[in-house]
């Protein structure tokens, strides 16, 4: 009698399709790339492809990125209109201060400048400008040259330092605002702040400012060109009164 008992096959490997996918053993088929929710499989098969997971952003995440973003945006603007209304403030403060501006009084400043630079080569000289004499000779002289219109000039502390104003001409008329300095270094005259509004605010407002000093840095040698090519100051003072007639820039120096 033959004791050998046969064993029983090994069961093959069922295959399963499930939608239109092929799982047979450890091998998944499909006819066309498999393309389902973040899974993408380029070719018909698993086996020996790269699978990629991509996962997109909600609608409600869309809308909280936007609202962070903005937020961001905002904060930052608010930031920087702020950093200019008190950067600024002073300035405009300046500038408010009433002053009258003539024809005569700038006519009276222009023949003090043509008489500066009429000077011989190191003759030294003193001379005297008073507030309505600068605001008047900015206003009709000197702002129409460096294409500043309704123009405005303000003595400032410490001695030297000037506040001018107006609208830039070839700015779209934007409205200018500067500090500016008398040196007794190689340029008698030096910016050192510029800036243009870019907000409707009310004149007046120190807020809508933003700064444009590196843009404007051209200003002091257009304004030494047309002022004090030929002088170098030593010696600046300022008398300082009530009256803007009275309140004058005192200025000593030579003739180059």
């Amino acid at each position: 009698m033959d004791e050998s008992a046969t064993l029983p096959e090994k069961a093959s490997t069922p295959e399963t399709t499930r939608g239109g996918i092929d799982i047979h053993g450890g091998d998944v088929r499909a006819g066309r790339d498999i393309v389902a929710g973040d899974v993408n499989v380029a070719g018909d098969s698993i086996s020996g492809q790269s699978v990629s997971v991509q996962r997109g952003y909600s609608a409600n995440e869309v809308q909280r990125l936007i609202m962070i973003v903005g937020g961001l945006v905002f904060a930052t603007a608010a930031c920087f209109f702020i950093f200019g209304a008190i950067s600024t403030a002073v300035l405009v403060g300046a500038i408010n201060r009433p002053v009258e501006s003539s024809i005569e009084d700038g006519q009276s400043m222009a023949r003090k400048i043509d008489a500066l630079n009429s000077l011989t080569s190191g003759r030294e000289f003193r001379v005297s400008f008073r507030e309505d004499e600068i605001s008047s000779y900015f206003r009709f002289f000197l702002g129409p040259a460096i294409d500043i219109a309704d123009g405005k000039a303000r003595l400032l502390d410490p001695p030297g330092r000037l506040a001018i104003s107006g609208t830039l001409d070839n700015g779209k008329g934007l409205p200018f605002l500067a500090e500016g300095e008398l040196t007794t270094g190689a340029a008698p005259f030096q910016l050192r702040s510029a800036w243009v509004k870019i907000l409707p605010t009310p004149e007046g407002s120190s807020f809508g400012w933003v700064p444009v000093t590196p843009l404007a840095q051209d200003l002091s040698q257009r304004i030494n060109a047309f002022m004090f090519g030929r002088v170098q100051f030593t010696q600046i003072t300022e008398d300082k009164s009530e009256s803007s007639a009275e309140s004058q820039l005192n200025v000593w120096g030579v003739a180059k």
